[in-house]
Formats: structure tokens, C-alpha cells, sequence
């Protein structure tokens, strides 16, 4: 005899989500890459053109 599963467990195993699998890393974007979205965004919100800044890196 197996035993009788309560109504709402069924339902909460239904709708409660769960993570996808991580997706593989596909490392840091070409700066081909990095000039096609920063365009995309620049048209996104209506300054085409407009120039990416300048990546400060960290101090050492």
C-alpha cells in the first residue's frame, strides 16, 4: 500500500520553479562584440552615435 499524497504538495512541486542548468561560460566579449550592443543601446535609447567611455582599470 503506498501512501496517499496530499492535494497541495502535488501543486506546490507543480509551481514552485526551479534553476536551469548553469549555461557554459563563453568568456569575455570581443571588442567587435562590445561595440555591436553598446550600439544597440545607444540606438535603445535614442542617442545613436553617442561614444562608449573609457574603462577605468583598477590600481594596482
Amino acid at each position: 500500500m503506498t501512501t496517499p499524497v496530499h492535494p497541495l504538495a502535488v501543486l506546490l512541486v507543480e509551481l514552485v520553479p526551479t534553476r536551469p542548468a548553469p549555461s557554459a561560460s563563453r568568456g569575455p566579449w570581443t571588442e567587435a562584440e562590445q561595440d555591436e550592443h553598446w550600439a544597440q543601446l545607444c540606438e535603445a535609447v535614442g542617442t545613436p552615435g553617442a561614444s562608449r567611455p573609457v574603462s577605468r582599470q583598477p590600481a594596482a
